[in-house]
């Protein structure tokens, strides 16, 4: 992937992260959350303050997590089905991008329910907005829920353990001038890839009126659940130490390579 096509995918990827953050389907309020998966449950005031962690093993709370899928999975299939419905050709490109917008904004609320489950913290901001960091943990679970190499590493180093760290560091400076750049653009580029790659199939299926809805909805049904279950894989495998053996290259040997994971001091590590 050349420099100039990577910036424009890395490109597509923050205005469709951008657009996507205005729309009332996508943010999900931590507590809320919590309190409705948890309700009568005995140790609910561990769970707001800890998060589900604190409680449950990690192979519950995977368990947990299908149920949550799947009640996400059909929900958007249903709105895809009726966005995919408008079959004027004039309106037809416009309203491709119209549903793989709503289609990423399903993505991102199913991300943070999953999120939360595993105990991370608040996604947006106070103000409903995503900050620099926030935004970096957007691309990280948009990432392993498309499949993009590197997206699980860079999950990793996203988690609460390593948030706290990250936040400080990219609020202290610009994100180009941080260590976790170079994987952020790649997995955003990664990304992006896909996105397009979603737009055209989107775009497709409104050729023909019904048909289209129903291969529209198909396509979500098909492709979503997965999605869901590939992040909910690799949060528990990093709750459960699972990532804690990767390999840690030789700095001056890495500062020569483009990184797959780049950890907040700087460590690169080589990741699945």
């Amino acid at each position: 992937m050349g420099d100039q096509s990577q910036d424009k995918l890395y490109a597509t990827t923050l205005q469709t992260i951008g657009a996507v953050a205005n729309l009332p389907i996508v943010r999900v309020d931590r507590e809320a959350f919590l309190r409705r998966n948890f309700a009568g449950d005995a140790h609910l005031d561990v769970i707001l303050r800890d998060g589900p962690t604190a409680v449950y093993t990690a192979e519950s709370l995977r368990r947990k997590a299908d149920s949550i899928i799947k009640n996400s999975t059909a929900k958007t299939s249903a709105a895809s089905f009726a966005a995919g419905l408008p079959s004027n050709p004039v309106v037809m490109v416009a309203a491709g991008g119209a549903d793989v917008v709503q289609y990423f904004g399903f993505s991102i609320n199913l991300a943070q329910q999953i999120a939360y489950l595993f105990g991370e913290d608040e996604l947006f901001n106070a103000g409903g907005e995503l900050s620099d960091a926030a935004q970096i943990r957007v691309i990280a679970y948009l990432g392993v829920m498309l499949g993009a190499a590197g997206a699980a590493g860079l999950v990793v180093q996203t988690s609460k353990q390593a948030g706290a760290v990250m936040g400080k560091k990219v609020a202290a400076q610009a994100l180009t001038k941080t260590t976790w750049y170079p994987l952020v653009k790649k997995v955003g580029a990664l990304v992006g890839q896909k996105i397009t790659k979603k737009t055209v199939e989107k775009t497709i299926t409104k050729a023909v009126p019904v048909l289209g809805g129903v291969v529209s909805g198909g396509l979500t049904y098909v492709t979503f659940r997965p999605m869901g279950s590939r992040l909910a894989d690799v949060l528990m495998k990093n709750l459960a130490g699972e990532f804690d053996d990767q390999l840690e290259l030789n700095s001056v040997f890495a500062s020569s390579l483009t990184a797959e994971v780049v950890e907040p001091d700087g460590v690169v590590v080589v990741s699945e």
